[in-house]
């Protein structure tokens, strides 16, 4: 063989070594898939195959259909070859890895966030629902802050009756004459209501329990969801009408739905589930309209009361507002 050809040959080669290792790298993404769904109405199994009933209420009516919670898997390490070939293909989102994992953070703090606002959801869902069905509310101090101990209940303030802590927002400066209940007793004082630490809860006569052991997901993104399972569960009616539902969303005590990340992996979920309707998040709406499958009717939603009232006009045969 020529001298010529020897060099281009081991050119070639060292090129080809080059590439292999290149394309064997890892790199500063991650990629976000569709994750498993669960029915908020179903029952999962824990690793000790014993049932958990993911929502159950003192009160429970007969509802059919499935209303599914969705997620996203992330594969935390990729190489060049896998984040090109995750990039090409439409049920994969390639993303910096510091907006998931902020390099600020370890994975400990980062776990430890997701399980609080994992916590959190259920707690806003529960509150969300109550407001929904219109159950009373009461002002609570979490804190000793501001002159109010921890246990406080707000009766009044300046004279009148409160009921939702924006009502707080005109006594947020100085002292402010208030009557709370402590501890069984009507007690007159003055506050600094803006450096108080308070929450509003309602009355819960349902027995209302969410029950997670058997999932191993965090995160928000659940709050629609477990909203409207509760609603189902302790209101008369059937609110899927045998609709297999899935959907996706932050929610706060009000009941008021915010964005999410990954709605298209979440959708191609859902589709896999069999999900006839999907309900997004206002805010994701233009991504959601992006991937949605012919069979499927995604559905846009700003608070609770419009996803129920949605479900209600499809079961009907009505038209909703879709995405």
């Amino acid at each position: 063989m020529k001298r010529r050809g020897i060099t281009v040959l081991i050119g070639a080669a060292l090129v080809a070594l080059l590439t292999w290792q290149a394309m064997s790298m890892d790199v500063a993404y991650v990629a976000m898939g569709p994750g498993p769904t669960e029915d908020v109405l179903g029952i999962t199994v824990d690793e000790d195959e014993v049932e958990h009933p993911i929502i159950t209420a003192d009160v429970e009516y007969e509802t059919s259909g499935e209303l599914r919670l969705t997620t996203v898997r992330v594969k935390q390490s990729v190489t060049l070859a896998q984040a090109l070939r995750f990039w090409m293909s439409d049920d994969h989102a390639i993303i910096p890895r510091d907006l998931i994992y902020p390099p600020d953070q370890s994975d400990e703090e980062i776990s430890a966030e997701q399980e609080a606002d994992w916590i959190e959801s259920q707690s806003n869902a529960e509150q969300a629902a109550l407001a929904y069905l219109e159950q009373p509310a009461e002002i609570r101090a979490v804190a000793d802050a501001g002159g109010l101990l921890e246990g406080d209940v707000l009766l009044q303030v300046a004279g009148a009756t409160v009921d939702d802590l924006a009502g707080l927002k005109d006594y947020a400066e100085g002292e402010t004459p208030v009557t709370v209940d402590r501890e069984g007793t009507a007690t007159e004082l003055t506050a600094a209501l803006g450096d108080a630490e308070l929450e509003l809860t309602r009355e819960d006569p349902f027995g209302i329990e969410i029950d997670t052991e058997a999932l191993n997901i965090g995160g928000p993104s659940a709050g629609l969801v477990f909203a409207l399972g509760i609603v189902d569960t302790v209101t008369e009616g059937d609110l899927l009408d045998g609709l297999t539902v899935a959907g996706t969303g932050e929610i706060d005590a009000q009941g008021n739905v915010g964005g999410i990340g990954g709605i298209q992996q979440k959708i191609r979920a859902s589709s896999e589930a069999g999900a006839e309707v999907f309900l997004s998040p206002a805010s994701n709406c233009a991504d959601a309209a992006s991937v949605a499958p012919e069979n499927m009717t995604i559905v846009k939603v700003e608070t609770l009361a419009d996803a129920v009232t949605a479900l209600e006009s499809i079961t009907a045969g009505e038209a909703v507002e879709t995405c």
